[in-house]
């Protein structure tokens, strides 16, 4: 069946944005209705990497403003006050020998019992080489990289959501493939009882439809808990409380309208390797911060420090004696033992390594888009293969049912065409998720990181005529696996070799 059509909505009444469309059930948990939209709206505001992204971003604002500060003056005020128990000076202007006047030996600091003192002090560089620019301009470019950090954890977030979504679905459509032969297993045996009843099979061939019809039970047994698990999965990633049941409704073969056009495949628009240039431009301007600490340091300071003596109580306007100074500042590195060699050489190796990254980054980037595009296109292949392949299986298991019933067949010619169509609808259920999946691969790559996901990756499986059949188990982010580790899906040899 091909993809047509886009993600359907759900027919309920619109709710806040982030929180998943539901209708509560009289039992207790909630049933929540959920599109592929809505998935991919809950978990792009729900996602934990999201905020971990937008956290780094609040850090890299907080170290541009840190930076740029020092543009500006700095201004700081103080005020003390001092009250003096015993002082050195106490009495030595008692005595009436002194030269000077009472009056001006009250005027003097020395041994006052009270101290009043105000302060205020700006201080501004003029000149530092550019070492202050050069600061402001790294924080700023690793700002920029944080924010495209952010555009690249909210990416991942949707191709995960959308991975977990598909593989709910196909876990889903496995589980109704291994109920659907279930059915046709009970069928089966039913046929051969009444059969060896009339006299016109043998026990064996009863024994035979028995135990292949128990053997159906575990496979069922085991996909329903892969489902399960696939929808604890999708649960987690939107922050949907566990015990509620989840009903998806997209389809399988829907294609979502926000996936249906590849984005920007240019290597340079890639969020990696924008990354890549930013810390390029980062290291470049500390290089230069670096070679700037070579040159002389120019800083303008001043002190404006009123302070007051009185003798009892607070201090009146009057009381203040002011004190203000003045200074300019020139510092030139003589000698730093090396110190401002190794920064530059620290610098260089820095910018080195950075270079080398984008260089590195960009070829991956390319490799990348090249690996996305040729999984699509082998996801696209193998569906069309499948279509027609499921086709023929039906007819020819609708055939081997009615030579079954005529007795001109055996049993064994049945149970290899059933096993032979469930295989053909398994692999088509695989094909149509890795179709989904490398399609929203390829509509958010643009912002994804690098090798993150890989769309679909093969394995083979021994049919009943002995041929090889394709099959796409164990997809990265964690789609059910098909045959691999240790689990049977219908179609495939189990231990030993033997079909289940």
């Amino acid at each position: 069946m091909a993809l047509t059509g886009t993600g359907s909505g759900v027919a309920q009444t619109p709710l806040p944005d982030m929180s998943a469309p539901s209708v509560q059930d009289a039992s207790g948990p909630k049933v929540v209705l959920l599109s592929l939209e809505d998935a991919l709206r809950i978990g792009s505001g729900e996602s934990e990497t999201v905020w971990v992204a937008e956290a780094g971003v609040m850090r890299a604002v907080g170290s541009e403003i840190v930076s740029r500060s020092g543009l500006f003056p700095q201004v700081s005020g103080t005020a003390s006050y001092i009250r003096t128990l015993r002082s050195q000076f106490s009495g030595l202007f008692s005595s009436g020998g002194g030269s000077g006047s009472g009056s001006e030996v009250q005027d003097l600091p020395f041994g006052r019992t009270n101290q009043y003192s105000l302060g205020l002090t700006l201080s501004q560089f003029i000149f530092d080489g550019g070492q202050t620019v050069a600061r402001l301009r790294a924080s700023r470019a690793r700002r920029r990289s944080t924010e495209i950090s952010v555009d690249a954890a909210r990416a991942e977030t949707l191709l995960d959501v959308t991975s977990a979504y598909f593989d709910a679905l196909l876990t889903e459509r496995l589980v109704t493939i291994a109920e659907a032969s279930l059915g046709q297993q009970e069928e089966i045996l039913r046929q051969t009882t009444v059969a060896f009843q009339v006299g016109d099979k043998s026990e064996f061939e009863q024994l035979q439809a028995r135990v292949s019809r128990d053997n159906q039970l575990p496979l069922v047994l085991q996909n329903r808990s892969r489902r399960q698990e696939a929808y604890l999965r999708l649960k987690q990633l939107l922050n949907v409380p566990l015990a509620d049941e989840v009903h998806l409704t997209t389809t399988l073969e829907e294609l979502p309208a926000r996936f249906a056009t590849p984005s920007e495949l240019a290597a340079d628009a890639r969020a990696p390797v924008r990354q890549a240039e930013e810390e390029v431009n980062a290291n470049e301007s500390l290089l230069t911060g670096a070679r700037a600490e070579r040159w002389p340091s120019i800083s303008f300071n001043s002190r404006y420090n009123p302070v007051a003596y009185p003798a009892n109580g607070l201090p009146e306007f009057g009381d203040f004696r002011e004190d203000w100074t003045v200074t300019l500042n020139l510092s030139i590195p003589i000698f730093t033992g090396g110190r401002i060699t190794g920064d530059q050489l620290v610098a260089r190796g820095n910018l080195s390594e950075a270079r080398a990254r984008l260089k590195q980054t960009r070829e991956a980037a390319e490799l990348d888009v090249r690996t996305s595009q040729l999984d699509l296109a082998d996801a696209e292949a193998l569906l069309r293969s499948n279509e027609s392949t499921v086709e023929q299986a039906r007819r020819g298991y609708e055939i081997a049912q009615i030579r079954f019933r005529e007795g001109i067949s055996s049993q064994i010619e049945l149970q290899n065409s059933r096993l032979l169509f469930e295989q053909a609808e398994v692999n088509r259920a695989q094909a149509l998720r890795n179709v989904q999946v490398a399609r929203a691969r390829l509509a958010l790559i643009r912002d994804l990181p690098l090798g993150q996901f890989t769309a679909q990756s093969t394995g083979a499986g021994t049919t009943p005529g002995g041929s090889t059949q394709t099959t796409q188990p164990n997809q990265t982010t964690g789609a059910p696996s098909a045959g691999a580790g240790g689990t049977t899906v219908p179609g495939q040899p189990g231990p030993g070799g033997s079909f289940q």
